[in-house]
């Protein structure tokens, strides 16, 4: 069971590179085109990441925040 998880994510992972690879390739015409838009792509995805987990926290907090404050109208 546990042997079929690992090799089911690892035929994903490699679907997805291989199928990432085939759009770079398309749209730079050659593998080392492609290659080089994936090593670019690959360096900014931290940055990216963490930049988009800091944006989702912080529009969380600003949520949590409205609720602790109760709602905006005033009764009157």
């Amino acid at each position: 069971m546990r042997k079929d998880i690992i090799t089911s994510i690892l035929a994903l992972v490699s679907i997805v590179f291989l199928v990432a690879l085939g759009i770079f390739y398309i749209q730079e015409g050659s593998f080392e085109g492609a290659g080089a838009r994936m090593d670019s792509v690959l360096t900014d995805l931290p940055d990216n990441a963490a930049r988009a987990a800091n944006e989702t926290a912080e529009t969380a907090n600003e949520v949590i925040e409205d609720i602790a404050d109760g709602p905006d109208d005033k009764p009157g």
